[in-house]
């Protein structure tokens, strides 16, 4: 679809150019400008599904949208045209960015089913580690075909198409123009926020898609980077967080009076795409995840609702990590780049103030979603990242688990302090579509269920196959924990479902639900106390810090250790509108990502509630 509109535009741009005379009078340059404008809006209202096409639909309120989604776009073209005094050249460059955008939103509706926001534009700032993902999810070599074609198409016009306008005054103004312009858009500048009344557009953060679907792409992409974007964390209301922790007074002070044991050290391994495919109809319990079930059997472990589906690893990640709900936060999706803040009150902060060692592992990229700066700030003293790991340790796409298992043993230290090592897998990241240099006769012994056409079926084979290597990795570093002198916790978990549509659509859930409502699977593992049964408890990504300290004997860590009084005094565990029900929690999340709530701790209980 795209293709065939880029090259009918392109093919307009050509024939409206300039003849070879001299340049064009004022009045004819401003019937040019309006024809290069027009074509921008035609391109516009013909890629963006949520504005009307064909022409004879307009509304009054469709061209309103439709000239609001435009405006950066027109703003973009008179800086062009002021660079290049080309204006049928920057009308091309317009068209050709409208064109990449638009389809690079296609390619995300169809993997995560979620439209572009603007932190995905912000990660291109890092380009090498954000191409390297992102080819595998593109047929790379068009991408190739289509980039030197527009830049060929591009030197065509360059050198057919004269100056339509001159250096000088006319040239400046132009240009300042469209600088003002576009500046002041991105900045959300008076009078622009007037215009792009969020209600008006029925712009709603919290669901973007259908944000999307009314405003249009750049016009939800401007509202949610005025008040989204490269924030701090919301300011917490302290009288609705003190009510809500005087109501339960009595098991925080029991809580706070804990004391600190001998500390076991901690590993928390977060498992890409790790989902138990028993859930999807037709598949019998017990057919995967043979390791999982054996390491559970010992360990405390449920079913885990986690904040995220097919992708967004960071924001179950951010959960785990602080503790604090993503719903609490108004909308973030990207909390590493939206949330500019350089300290976070967070579990690797809270263990370090214990004694704690604290180190991050994760075979990608440092860069990609601003972990290099992220990680210090929730008080990580060490990153390892994609740079530590061999070309040679690869399965498929991404570093395998093996070595990423390898890695945490090869880290934890018998003597010394203890330690805590939160590891992010990679091996099992999407593509599930395409997987190179996976053993043939392993993915031909995979049982498959029934009910899968030919697509479903290859790529249903190639996540089984990375999922098997996820469980065997799992229970090849529990056995491994068990045997160490040391006391240690293993805290495994999935971060959400794969991406896998034509399986969901073909096979459907046990549970009639929709894909992105499932839940995944976790457990946490003590080698000093595992037992011959199973610890059932169904719980949310955001209690897990709060689980794993009380677990660890870390007593007085603040907010985890309310957290955690307060998710059995509230049932938090399976009540997943608490959040949103209860105004307390958002509160004392919030003062607690702000570093605030330990002073309020102390205030009402009397005492350092921090350990420090």
């Amino acid at each position: 679809m795209f293709d065939a509109r880029f090259w009918h535009l392109g093919f307009m741009t050509v024939w409206f150019r300039p003849s070879a005379d001299a340049r064009p009078s004022p009045l004819v340059g401003l019937a040019q400008g309006l024809v290069a404008a027009a074509i921008v809006l035609i391109a516009l209202a013909w890629l963006d599904p949520a504005l009307p096409w064909p022409p004879s639909t307009w509304t009054p309120d469709g061209v309103v949208r439709l000239i609001l989604n435009a405006m950066p776009a027109l703003a973009v073209l008179l800086v062009l045209l002021a660079v290049t005094r080309r204006l049928w050249l920057a009308a091309w460059f317009v068209v050709v960015a409208l064109w990449a955008l638009y389809a690079a939103n296609v390619a995300k509706l169809a993997v995560l089913e979620t439209p572009l926001i603007p932190a995905d534009l912000r990660m291109l700032s890092d380009l090498v580690p954000s191409v390297r993902l992102l080819r595998h999810y593109v047929d790379f070599d068009a991408v190739v075909a289509e980039l030197v074609a527009a830049i060929l198409c591009s030197w065509l016009l360059y050198r057919a198409a004269r100056p339509t306008i001159a250096s000088g005054r006319r040239r400046l103004l132009v240009g300042l123009l469209g600088a003002l312009a576009a500046i002041s858009l991105a900045e959300g500048a008076p009078p622009w926020r007037w215009l792009y009344d969020a209600n008006r557009l029925g712009f709603e953060p919290w669901s973007i898609g259908d944000s999307v679907a009314r405003t249009g792409l750049i016009g939800s992409l401007l509202l949610y980077q005025w008040d989204y974007g490269g924030r701090d964390v919301p300011p917490g209301d302290p009288d609705s967080a003190e009510e809500l922790l005087q109501r339960h007074a009595t098991a925080l002070e029991q809580r706070f009076a804990a004391v600190d044991g001998d500390l076991p050290d901690i590993v928390v391994v977060q498992s890409e795409s790790f989902f138990d495919p028993s859930k999807l109809r037709g598949v019998a319990k017990g057919q995967y995840l043979h390791g999982f079930e054996r390491v559970a059997a010992q360990a405390r472990s449920g079913e885990l609702v986690v904040p995220t589906f097919g992708g967004g690893t960071i924001r179950t990640e951010f959960e785990v990590l602080t503790g604090a709900p993503l719903r609490s936060l108004d909308g973030v999706q990207y909390p590493w780049i939206e949330l500019d803040r350089r300290d976070f009150t967070a579990l690797p902060r809270v263990l370090a103030r214990h004694g704690y060692r604290t180190l991050a592992i994760h075979p990608n990229a440092g860069a990609f979603w601003n972990r290099t700066r992220a990680y210090p700030a929730l008080g990580f003293e060490r990153f390892i990242d994609g740079a530590a790991f061999a070309d040679d340790v690869i399965v498929g796409l991404f570093t395998g688990e093996a070595a990423l298992t390898d890695r945490i043993l090869a880290e934890l230290d018998a003597e010394g302090p203890p330690q805590f090592i939160f590891a992010v897998s990679m091996e099992a990241h999407g593509p599930f579509d395409w997987r190179p240099g996976l053993d043939a006769d392993r993915l031909a012994a995979l049982p498959l269920p029934e009910g899968l056409d030919e697509g479903g079926r290859y790529w249903m084979h190639n996540y089984l196959y990375l999922l098997d290597d996820a469980d065997r990795e799992l229970d090849r570093l529990a056995t491994a924990l068990a045997k160490r002198s040391r006391r240690t916790l293993l805290l495994f978990y999935g971060d959400h479902l794969p991406s896998l549509p034509p399986v969901y659509a073909q096979l459907g859930f046990d549970d009639d639900g929709k894909a992105e409502k499932q839940t995944v699977p976790w457990l946490l593992f003590d080698t000093a106390s595992a037992s011959a049964f199973r610890r059932e408890l169904d719980t949310q990504a955001w209690l897990l810090p709060a689980i794993l300290l009380d677990e660890a004997g870390v007593g007085g860590a603040s907010y985890f250790s309310a957290l955690d009084a307060l998710r059995t005094e509230m049932d938090l565990d399976t009540n997943a509108s608490a959040i949103d029900d209860t105004p307390g929690l958002v509160a004392l999340a919030r003062l607690s990502l702000r570093g605030e709530a330990d002073a309020m701790l102390d205030a009402m209980f009397g005492r350092n509630v921090a350990g420090d």
